[in-house]
């Protein structure tokens, strides 16, 4: 069976590593064009094109999808277009390529969270399970068929990046295998039209803190946004970055947002129904640095005595 794989970063690379070791050839990878990474200012490629050239895989990577390049993708055999977190809007031309299916492996159940940032809203929404599902990709967003779910639980200890690694195992645990089934003549099912949600693509901005918030809405932005783009506050006109975080239940009579200590424990900030504690901090151009050494050094900053 001959396999079309579409994906960009390193939870992408993984699922093709295991698709090429697959009784599946794999006749073409896609891929995101190299882009600039904020830590080296030369184009780098994706995890996925890394990945296809260390294998022997062709590759594709894509800028924009012209009509050459539609026409030179469509020249290579394929029973199954297999998406994973590509980044790109796949062409109608495209959708109708494969023999069998064209199959996007979609971070949630649904109809919930349609679109870009399906793991991080189900921490920000506090869920308690997640899922993966293997779905018909149509046109629209996210709307196609369903061929089959794996569910997932949310502990209150994971973080956008442990709960993609759960996803991703799980992923490539059945892929292969829904594949298969697919190929044998498993059908989807339509989505249903309740509960339907959807989400957006994540930004630099969206991780700053609002302590005008609960701790437990705050605490949750924390472990959405964990790696990127993580979380920050504000304050004497400094962004400091968020790297440790808990809540602790304290009566409080103080403004949200009023910093009204600062001990060996960590920053204590009033929100709106609580108090959390920030134990790890990174101040611009600094290293990220704990409790006790925010403590010895910036509690007068924090703090004016």
């Amino acid at each position: 069976m001959d396999i079309i794989f579409a994906g960009s970063p390193s939870s992408s690379a993984e699922i093709l590593s295991t698709l090429a070791d697959s009784p599946f050839n794999i006749s073409l990878v896609l891929t995101q064009a190299d882009k600039r990474s904020s830590r080296n200012k030369a184009k780098e490629p994706s995890e996925v094109a890394k990945f296809a050239e260390s294998a022997n895989l062709p590759c594709i990577k894509i800028d924009t999808f012209c009509d050459q390049t539609i026409d030179k993708i469509t020249k290579y055999p394929c029973d199954v277009l297999v998406l994973s977190s590509f980044g790109k809007i796949m062409p109608k031309e495209l959708l109708s390529h494969p023999n069998i299916a064209p199959l996007n492996i979609h971070f949630s159940i649904l109809p919930l969270y349609r679109g870009a940032s399906p793991i991080q809203s189900a921490l920000l929404n506090g869920d308690i399970k997640t899922g993966i599902s293997y779905m018909e990709m149509v046109e629209s967003l996210d709307e196609g068929p369903v061929y089959d779910v794996s569910e997932v639980e949310i502990s209150d200890s994971d973080n956008r990046i442990s709960l993609e690694k759960k996803l991703v195992a799980k992923a490539k645990l059945n892929i292969v295998d829904v594949i298969q089934k697919i190929s044998n003549g498993l059908q989807p099912v339509p989505q249903v039209d309740n509960n339907v949600s959807y989400c957006r693509k994540i930004t630099k901005e969206d991780g700053r803190i609002n302590f005008e918030e609960t701790a437990k809405e705050i605490f949750n932005k924390y472990r959405a946004f964990s790696g990127w783009p993580g979380t920050y506050f504000q304050y004497k006109d400094t962004t400091i970055k968020i790297h440790g975080m808990r809540i602790i239940d304290l009566d409080n009579n103080d403004t949200p947002g009023t910093i009204f200590d600062v001990t060996k424990d960590g920053i204590h900030v009033k929100v709106d129904n609580s108090v959390i504690v920030i134990t790890h901090i990174q101040l611009p151009g600094k290293k990220i640095i704990n409790s006790s050494d925010i403590y010895n050094s910036y509690k007068d900053f924090f703090v004016e005595i």
